[in-house]
């Protein structure tokens, strides 16, 4: 009796050279066709809300800046009932100098306050919101800190108000 041989088949390799050149090409692809667009943040925190005592007297008016934005006009307030400290115009690189000495000096007088509430109206667009927040952040050109002293202790500030809180405009 012949026997015949038996027939093993060799276990081939797959070969993924041409799977991977097709990945790499995939992503070529879809690197070239992205589109990188730049994003921006604005840092705000929440308006505070603070329950103090009927009965505890505050020493001091707090400052209580806040800036209402009105088409053309930035006005300026300060205090709990809201004092009208000035009106700038928002297109007037004069107005906005003033607008930054107005926020420094107030800054300086109240130097642990270190908040400020913008309260843009509906129709101003997000520039110029973020013109605004720009004013009354940045130093003026050759003051490279803020010195303020507060409750007995120095503290330099690289920006007039750090501390920016966005709050809707009263429709009154």
């Amino acid at each position: 009796m012949q026997r015949r041989a038996k027939f093993e088949p060799k276990a081939e390799k797959l070969n993924l050279i041409p799977v991977m050149d097709a990945v790499f090409i995939f992503i070529f692809f879809l690197l070239f066709s992205a589109q990188f667009i730049k994003m921006f943040e604005i840092e705000t925190d929440a308006p505070l809300v603070s329950q103090v005592p009927v009965d505890k007297k505050i020493d001091k008016d707090p400052l209580n800046l806040k800036i209402k934005i009105l088409g053309r006009i930035a006005e300026v307030y300060r205090g709990v009932d809201e004092k009208l400290v000035g009106k700038f115009e928002r297109f007037s690189a004069k107005d906005k100098d003033k607008l930054k000495q107005v926020v420094l000096n107030l800054r300086k007088e109240n130097p642990d306050d270190d908040y400020a509430i913008i309260a843009p109206s509906k129709d101003i667009p997000y520039e110029g919101v973020v013109e605004i927040i720009d004013v009354i952040q940045t130093l003026p050109k050759g003051m490279k800190v803020l010195e303020t002293v507060d409750k007995g202790v120095a503290k330099e500030n690289k920006k007039i108000f750090s501390q920016i809180v966005l709050e809707p405009l009263d429709a009154n």
